[in-house]
């Protein structure tokens, strides 16, 4: 399915808030949108202040299930968000069952 490709800038919110959902360290570092490195299929996602507490806290990471099938960054396919954004991205926290919300990202480079 074609949707914007995901970047390490993209701004995201767990589906507790006020959770933020950031990508610490992208794997690859060549390929760039937005001045902000691609994410692929092999990033891991990282959750901060997810409201839903326990033992151990709701969300830790978030699994990004749409990536393309033709566009690769590193080897790796590219992840990308149906449009348009803002919207729940098709991924959930782990191990919570919510999509992040993407707030904002870049709105120009598809992929499919």
């Amino acid at each position: 399915m074609p949707g914007l490709v995901l970047h390490a800038g993209a701004v995201m919110m767990c589906a507790h808030p006020p959770g933020v959902v950031t990508l610490p360290a992208p794997t690859q570092l060549k390929v760039l949108v937005g001045l902000q490195p691609v994410a692929t299929v092999a990033d891991v996602f990282v959750v901060g202040g997810c409201a839903l507490t326990s033992t151990p806290p709701f969300c830790t990471t978030v699994r990004w299930f749409q990536f393309s099938a033709r566009v690769l960054a590193g080897g790796r396919p590219v992840l990308v968000q149906p449009t348009p954004p803002p919207s729940p991205g098709p991924a959930t926290g782990v191990p919570a069952p919510g999509p992040p919300v993407v707030q904002a990202m870049q709105i120009k480079v598809r992929a499919s």
